[in-house]
């Protein structure tokens, strides 16, 4: 029995290049004769419902859903498929964005041929963790990244922000907002005073840079903030960073790349748990999968959840 493939893409993804896989896979279905059908977001946020009216729709065993986007558009699609009547449905995804932070986690393959080679052959369905949170303990919203608060928040509210932005990722030098905007977060981004409670105990930090709530070890497009998490430990890991000086930033960030050894650092505060709530006391900025939030005190309940990946 042939294999349709339904296709969500957000096609400015990667700058642009979520369109260049597109392409390539289109080719590629094409020549293996697999029947599909493309669905391109158009505004922001779009495919969420996109997601919910597939996933609400009865489909086949022989039926697949396929993003191609980055972590954001990876991240529209879960939430659409958690908000639906079958939240279960299987996601298979190529990454095509700038982090790609969680298929690096999830050791996905961005390679469009080897991954319609696979859901052409039996595909693996695999129950991986995500993140869920709620400010008012009735509407959640799920995350496969994390959820950070603070330095790193700051950084990507003023990169999405930016003016030059677009102009940098046409001519491939994007990243150099990214470094521009870290350079100014070192000077302007403040500690603030956060309070974390578990099932079994509260922290309080007075002192905190940031505060991010992670399913796995990467934020930023592969940095290794916490090695030891993993999307199948059925946790979640707060880990806290108190403000340093800039000479022990330095110093911190170069054993983080250099042998990942940051964590023994007084700094460096890991709280791992199914439940997770954190409370922040002045208003600071936040990102949910390189997507940022508005300038804002939190007060947010996190809790491990899951979903299929198929791979």
């Amino acid at each position: 029995m042939s294999i349709k493939i339904t296709i969500l893409v957000n096609k400015i993804a990667g700058n642009g290049n979520a369109k260049i896989v597109l392409n390539e896979t289109i080719n590629i279905l094409k020549i293996k004769n697999i029947s599909y059908t493309v669905m391109a977001s158009t505004y922001p946020g779009e495919l969420i419902p996109l997601a919910k009216n597939y996933a609400n729709e009865h489909h086949s065993e022989q039926e697949y859903l396929l993003v191609i986007g980055g972590d954001g558009s990876f991240n529209q699609v879960l939430n659409g498929i958690k908000n639906s009547h079958n939240s279960n449905t299987p996601i298979a995804y190529i990454p095509a964005g700038t982090g790609n932070d969680f298929a690096r986690a999830a050791k996905l393959s961005s390679n469009p041929q080897k991954v319609i080679n696979h859901l052409s052959t039996h595909p693996k369905i695999e129950l991986v963790d995500c993140g869920k949170f709620t400010t008012n303990h009735n509407n959640w919203q799920y995350f496969v990244n994390n959820f950070g608060i603070g330095f790193d928040a700051y950084i990507v509210h003023k990169s999405n922000g930016s003016p030059f932005k677009k102009i940098f990722n046409k001519i491939g030098l994007g990243k150099l907002v990214y470094v521009s905007y870290l350079i100014s977060a070192l000077h302007n981004q403040d500690n603030f005073k956060i309070s974390i409670q578990t099932s079994s105990k509260k922290h309080q930090f007075n002192n905190t840079y940031f505060v991010t709530t992670t399913n796995h070890p990467y934020f930023g497009g592969g940095i290794p903030i916490l090695p030891s998490a993993n999307i199948h430990n059925h946790t979640l890991n707060a880990v806290v960073v108190e403000k340093p000086s800039l000479r022990k930033f330095i110093i911190l960030f170069i054993h983080l790349l250099k042998d990942r050894s940051h964590i023994n650092d007084p700094h460096f505060h890991n709280i791992e748990a199914k439940k997770i709530h954190i409370t922040t006391y002045n208003p600071e900025y936040g990102q949910i999968d390189g997507e940022d939030t508005k300038k804002q005190s939190f007060q947010i309940t996190f809790q491990i959840d899951h979903f299929n990946i198929i791979r």
